[in-house]
């Protein structure tokens, strides 16, 4: 059975789709896609940006799925580019068995990408509150708990604290990424119910574009294939932040997204 990959389609540069789709097949996870928007280029470092919303092709597409009796053992949304479309998503998954998995993207650094607002913001709180597991960054787990740490470095207890009120919104389990902690490097903090666990790593200094999709595909590819949830989140760490690291060696221009090519063969080696 395949899954869903509800995504926006950056036409160039790593990120979204051109992470998500090959991540999941190099798992060997089926994977049917549902673009949510269309984009000359992801919006981090570049300028004057093609952006077109695809709600109404969504609709149509959704329609024919239906019409063909497809049915998907999970769903996994990220980019949305207008309320409606998190309204679509939303009721998509409340009626489906799937797993309902949800990456709330909507900012990173302290600030909102550029398509982003506060309407949004909101509609995105009603979709993660029917999901079984989200993948906020830290930025966005603050915008959904209201709890605002600065971007400071955390400790147990203020991550914990981000932790019960992101559980209390609904989903049993989840992933903080991107953490700047008190003990120093930066960790992805995961919780199953009320069981906490900390994957803390080295922090390379720079950013990547499509980092934070491909550790949500990872994990829910790995899930999807029966991995345990804490297994899958350490197994996604270390890729995603090899993928990092490797990007960084190799010179790679940030804006231009995380590199795959160099990880595909890591990822099979690792994962399969």
């Amino acid at each position: 059975m395949a899954v869903l990959a509800v995504h926006d389609l950056s036409c160039y540069s790593k990120s979204s789709l051109t992470v998500v789709l090959p991540v999941l097949e190099a798992l060997s996870v089926e994977t049917a896609v549902l673009p949510t928007a269309i984009l000359s280029t992801q919006t981090d470092g570049f300028e004057e940006i093609f952006f077109q919303d695809e709600h109404s092709a969504m609709k149509e597409i959704l329609r024919r799925f239906d019409s063909l009796g497809l049915v998907f053992s999970g769903i996994y949304s990220g980019f949305l580019g207008s309320a409606e479309e998190i309204e679509t998503v939303r009721g998509l998954m409340k009626r489906s068995d799937s797993l309902a998995f949800v990456d709330p993207v909507m900012g990173d650094n302290g600030t909102l990408y550029q398509t982003v607002d506060d309407a949004l913001c909101a509609q995105m709180l009603r979709l993660v509150r029917t999901a079984d597991i989200i993948t906020p960054n830290l930025t966005e787990a603050m915008i959904l708990t209201g709890m605002d740490d600065g971007l400071s470095r955390m400790g147990q207890r203020a991550i914990r604290d981000q932790i019960d009120v992101l559980r209390s919104l609904g989903p049993k389990r989840g992933v903080i990424t991107g953490i700047p902690l008190e003990a120093g490097g930066l960790g992805n903090a995961a919780w199953d119910g009320e069981e906490i666990r900390l994957f803390q790593y080295d922090d390379a200094h720079v950013s990547y574009p499509g980092a934070g999709d491909l550790f949500a595909s990872l994990l829910f590819g790995l899930i999807t294939k029966g991995g345990s949830f804490f297994g899958s989140a350490m197994h996604a760490t270390s890729i995603a932040t090899y993928a990092v690291s490797e990007s960084k060696r190799q010179g790679r221009e940030r804006r231009c997204g995380v590199m795959l090519s160099p990880v595909m063969e890591e990822i099979r080696r690792r994962m399969l």
